[in-house]
């Protein structure tokens, strides 16, 4: 009986530290994308190579390969890069490519092996192919609308000792259960809390969705070597920046990630991916991120103490502090009322949240790319045989 007492007591503490976090980062989101008033100027635009490290294909990519090649922005370059030379992503290139045929695409195989991470390895190859100063690096599922560049630039342009912009991004129209339960991972969990990181040490990580730095930033800090043998290169490209003192820029461009039908096994396996990654990269932060799972905190608590008045007003209270910030993060970041039909899977995916944030302290194993690897502190990597 004194067991279930404290048991309670801890969820009831849970669920208020958690309710806080919760309405603080709901603030941070409207305050974010509020409107603002004075827009910033536009500068003298320079040159930009956008490179794209690619591996394999599927039924999306020609699409989104295309929408960088359709930027409005005076000049640019956009370079594909693979490692292997039978990639299949080559063919798609050559067509898209083919359909472009104003616009300055390349296609670069890079044979070098430098660390554990071979998207490292690819992004080396496609560097050393840029020609021009400003790198924009993008990951391959991303989709972007033709004022992508025109805005980062103007971002990047807009203080000094800018080292890097890097963006959000969204899933706004998911194709499948599975989609929509990452659509919603990354509304409801991902972009509040690197908004509430932003608002409490500022911004001190990239994204992989853009990051747009220039070739003297980077070769400052050493370089891609520096970060060759690290799994979660955005992450250590910003960090490594940051801690060099250049600013970190959160653009306000959100970006469209584009998943295509999830199936469980590729979502359950991203997120435990991406979990032991941030747990490794941030421990501490990835410790008290246990605190946002308030809806199965209220779930607990109402097992324990049964549908009283209070147990239920909780969960009740959960759910709305819940679906607020799906709603928030829909008025200012997804904008198509489609998403909406998904919120019913809200407690689900919080669920599963809880589970696979649980479950990352039980090993240091991750499956990406095809291949196994083992995480090590820092988020350095090793690769396991299969």
């Amino acid at each position: 009986m004194i067991y279930f007492e404290f048991m309670k007591i801890v969820l009831s503490l849970l669920i208020i530290a958690g309710g806080f976090y919760s309405l603080a980062s709901l603030l941070c989101v409207v305050e974010f994308f509020r409107p603002k008033k004075n827009g910033l100027q536009s500068p003298t635009f320079e040159p930009v190579s956008i490179i794209k490290p690619l591996k394999g294909s599927d039924a999306e990519l020609r699409e989104s390969l295309r929408s960088f090649c359709r930027q409005d922005y005076p000049v640019y370059e956009v370079l594909f890069g693979v490692t292997e030379p039978n990639d299949d992503a080559i063919t798609l290139v050559k067509e898209v490519a083919a359909a472009h045929p104003d616009s300055d695409i390349r296609m670069v195989i890079s044979d070098s092996d430098t660390g554990a991470n071979p998207k490292v390895s690819n992004l080396k190859g496609l560097m050393r192919e840029a020609k021009y100063h400003m790198i924009a690096i993008s990951d391959s599922d991303m989709r972007v609308a033709p004022n992508y560049l025109k805005e980062i630039v103007t971002e990047y342009l807009s203080e000094d000792n800018v080292g890097l912009v890097t963006s959000l991004y969204k899933i706004t129209n998911p194709a499948s259960i599975c989609s929509a339960l990452e659509s919603l991972t990354i509304a409801v969990d991902f972009i509040p809390s690197v908004l509430i990181a932003r608002k409490l040490e500022g911004m001190t990580f990239g994204l992989g969705a853009s990051l747009l730095m220039s070739k003297k930033a980077l070769e400052d800090v050493g370089g891609f070597s520096r970060i060759a043998d690290y799994l979660a290169d955005d992450y250590q490209i910003g960090n490594i920046l940051w801690k060099k003192n250049y600013k970190i820029i959160l653009s306000r461009h959100v970006i469209e990630d584009v998943v295509g039908a999830m199936g469980m096994v590729e979502f359950l396996s991203h997120q435990l991916r991406w979990a032991r990654t941030y747990r490794a990269c941030r421990p501490k932060g990835f410790l008290g991120y246990g605190i946002t799972h308030i809806f199965p905190f209220a779930l607990f608590f109402l097992m324990l103490e049964g549908p009283t008045t209070f147990s239920l007003s909780l969960l009740g209270c959960v759910l709305a502090v819940r679906f607020s910030t799906a709603f928030a993060a829909y008025r200012k970041v997804i904008i198509m009322k489609k998403w909406l039909r998904w919120l019913a899977l809200l407690p689900i995916k919080d669920l599963l949240s809880f589970g696979i944030w649980f479950w990352s302290f039980f090993g240091k194993t991750v499956f990406w790319r095809g291949k196994y690897y083992e995480i090590m502190k820092g988020g350095v990597i090793k690769e396991k045989p299969l």
